[in-house]
């Protein structure tokens, strides 16, 4: 076994077990998004509508916990995980918890030629996604 490989194992065993839910719950909901953003937008987008009953203020340890679990879960996913897997994964899982979110579409121009585009996760003013160091014009939010 290798040093890498063993260390992670070593920091799985060390984190909470909360925090391993949550790691498990991510990996599961990063695959449903993978699958989810391959249809056509307005079919998941009914998914990940608030329907008004999102109201819980978001506890920032909580949030914390749920923004590393997706990144240790992403890090360790065999597939890759574009911006909007990885915000759809966060929304599902701030929504299993009652908690609002904002799930940002935007667009910007790299290098004035090239149009990029990105999602971004945001709960209250805490980023469960990054939103990055581009400025991002905002087109759509859920």
């Amino acid at each position: 076994m290798s040093l890498k490989r063993s260390n992670l194992i070593g920091k799985f065993f060390s984190i909470a077990a909360d925090e391993k839910l949550l790691f498990f719950e991510a990996i599961v909901l990063l695959f449903i998004s993978k699958i989810l953003v391959c249809f056509p937008f307005r079919y998941y987008i009914r998914i990940l509508k608030d329907k008004g009953e999102l109201k819980k203020m978001p506890d920032p340890v909580q949030l914390m916990k749920i923004r590393n679990a997706l990144y240790r879960a992403n890090r360790l996913a065999f597939w890759k995980n574009i911006c909007l897997v990885k915000s759809v994964a966060g929304r599902l899982m701030l929504k299993n918890r009652r908690i609002s979110s904002v799930l940002i579409l935007g667009v910007a121009f790299h290098n004035e030629s090239k149009l990029i585009a990105h999602a971004w996760l945001k709960s209250g003013e805490y980023y469960i996604t990054p939103k990055g160091d581009t400025v991002f014009k905002e087109i759509f939010s859920i």
